[in-house]
Formats: C-alpha cells, structure tokens, sequence
C-alpha cells in the first residue's frame, strides 16, 4: 500500500468517525429536547404498560426515555431518513414529530 492509499483510507474512515458523531451529538439533542415536553415516554402507553415504537410488546423501562435503547434506535432512524432526503436536520422533538 502506498501512502496516498493509505491516506485516502484514514480520510474515508476519519469522515465515518466524524458522522457518527454528528449523529450520537443530534440525538442527544433531541432526547434533551424530549424530556422539556414529557415526563414520561410520549410513546408509552400508560394504560397497558406498552411501547408504541415496538408495538406489541410491553416497555421494560416504565416510560423511562433517556437512555431507552429503543427510542434511541428511533431517532437514529429518524436521522437516518432525514438525511437520506438531505433535509435540515430539526434541532426540537416536536420538529421530529411533525417531519414524518
């Protein structure tokens, strides 16, 4: 391997690294946002103790959002699709709601 190859490489994966960051950075973002609006899970269901992002199955975490792997997985999604279309990313949570 030559030195440019080797470069090129490091830039490539540097650019990878850099991406997952500005993702992990944005759904922080969003999750702060999240907990100013609720309390609680706003896809938990109270009633039935069930999570609406996974449908059928009951939430193990009692609506608790901050570090719910599922809802993190959520927005990862909703980042994913956001720029996927190359739209602005949305800096609030009800900015992600509305975006559907």
């Amino acid at each position: 391997m030559t030195e440019e190859e080797m470069n090129r490489v490091l830039a490539k994966s540097e650019k990878e690294a850099e991406k997952k960051d500005q993702k992990k950075q944005w759904v922080e973002k969003i999750v702060k946002s999240a907990k100013t609006y609720y309390k609680v899970c706003p896809y938990f269901d109270r009633k039935t103790s069930k999570c609406f992002i996974m449908l059928k199955d009951r939430c193990n975490r009692d609506g608790r959002f901050e570090n719910c792997p599922v809802f993190i997985g959520f927005l990862e999604g909703k980042y994913e699709q956001i720029s996927a279309k190359s739209k602005i990313l949305p800096m609030d949570f009800m900015d992600v709601i509305s975006a559907a």
